[in-house]
């Protein structure tokens, strides 16, 4: 990929700590693996589709096991789910 000039390069930064402070605010976190292509993307090493074709590539490498939160379609069906919040 070539060079990215230095407000591309900022504008990739600001939408990678968006999405980093996306997941923290829900409770998670990014593995060491995303960060690195996180880090490659700023860099421009990738590409925004090779940035999410890698993330995809490596959350598929995940253990499918049971879903660890629930989704709601809206408020009121959360509410009911958990009336005793």
């Amino acid at each position: 990929m070539p060079d990215i000039s230095d407000e591309e390069r900022a504008e990739r930064q600001r939408a990678v700590d968006f999405a980093r402070g996306s997941v923290q605010l829900s409770g998670g976190g990014l593995a060491p693996e995303v960060e690195a292509l996180n880090a490659r993307y700023v860099a421009g090493e990738l590409s925004g589709e090779e940035h999410v074709a890698a993330v995809i590539a490596h959350a598929r490498t995940f253990h499918k096991g049971e879903p660890v939160q629930e989704y709601f379609t809206s408020a009121g069906d959360a509410m009911k789910a958990t009336p005793d919040r």
